[in-house]
């Protein structure tokens, strides 16, 4: 499935499915899809609004159970952890961008990043040394004391990516990060998480509708009606 040699898979599918009851009806928002993602890569979800981009990420993330099939973090499969144990390997290992930012609007651009921080128990002093190199790493720490709803949404962002490198995660995952954005800042967004798989050894995961994206990716998997398509 790989041509990674022996190193295990950050992420693993195998024949994963998940269905959605309703009161009347079921909804299958992923297929029978099966990948392995790999430190050092960045991976695009490519696929239209409804195509199960979203659905795969929260399973990956071990924030839903797959109906069928499974799914594996680290090299252990997510049904042998446990609802705190997983809750702090995403603390500790998997970094979230979303495409709403989800930035705290009562918190600074550094606080916010800091907020990460403080679930790993992290010191004042080292959270605060943290935060600013991530700010200057991404050209923004003119923002370390603004707040969001004084940002741009291409300043939102990146404070949302740097508060994804905040705990140093082996997976980063992100959910439509360029959506929001214009088509400057979106390609200097994937620009961004692109060095941090090749520099940083990270595991990106990127689900997305923009086909523009791929050219930053070294994989495409393509989705329609929660299938993979290639």
């Amino acid at each position: 499935m790989n041509s990674h040699g022996p190193r295990p898979p950050i992420a693993g599918l195998a024949h994963v499915t998940k269905t959605f009851n309703g009161h009347d009806h079921r909804t299958t928002a992923v297929r029978d899809v099966s990948f392995e993602a790999f430190a050092g890569e960045l991976i695009l979800l490519l696929g239209p609004s409804g195509s199960g981009k979203t659905t795969l990420l929260t399973l990956i993330a071990g924030l839903s159970r797959p109906t069928a099939g499974t799914v594996s973090l680290f090299g252990r499969d997510i049904e042998r952890f446990s609802a705190k144990e997983l809750q702090r390997l995403r603390a500790e290992k998997i970094g979230f961008i979303f495409q709403t930012f989800l930035l705290i609007d009562s918190l600074t651009a550094r606080e916010n990043i800091e907020a990460v921080l403080r679930f790993n128990g992290t010191g004042r002093s080292a959270r605060r040394t943290k935060a600013a190199a991530l700010l200057r790493r991404l050209q923004i720490e003119y923002l370390a004391g603004r707040f969001p709803r004084t940002m741009s949404q291409g300043e939102k962002q990146r404070v949302a990516v740097a508060r994804a490198m905040a705990n140093d995660a082996e997976l980063i995952i992100a959910d439509e990060p360029t959506g929001s954005l214009e088509t400057k800042q979106g390609l200097g967004i994937i620009r961004i998480l692109h060095a941090l798989a090749k520099e940083g050894n990270k595991c990106v995961i990127v689900a997305s509708h923009d086909l523009r994206l791929a050219e930053f990716t070294d994989r495409v998997i393509r989705l329609e009606d929660g299938r993979m398509t290639s």
